[in-house]
């Protein structure tokens, strides 16, 4: 492996590690709340009307949380729907 090679690897797993620090600030207080934690813990993983039923929040809520949490960094929009960043 070139000298320029690892140095961009190392200089990927810096920039990775300080994302990983900020978006485990911010997750923090969004993990506080049960709802949206067990929201965001299942988001790309469960339908929508699941995530509705097994939360209570409507459609719109759970839409803005995720454009919310999107614009914050937290959730990646992948195709129509989101995933966790990490």
């Amino acid at each position: 492996m070139s000298e320029e090679l690892k140095a961009l690897k190392r200089i990927e797993l810096l920039l990775e590690t300080m994302a990983k620090t900020v978006v485990a600030e911010k997750l923090a207080k969004i993990l506080k709340e049960k709802k949206h934690a067990f929201l965001y813990e299942n988001t790309g993983h469960l339908p929508r009307p699941e995530l509705e039923k097994k939360t209570g929040f409507s459609a719109g809520k759970i839409s803005g949380l995720w454009s919310q949490w999107e614009q914050e960094g937290l959730l990646v929009k992948d195709g129509k729907s989101y995933r966790p960043v990490f």
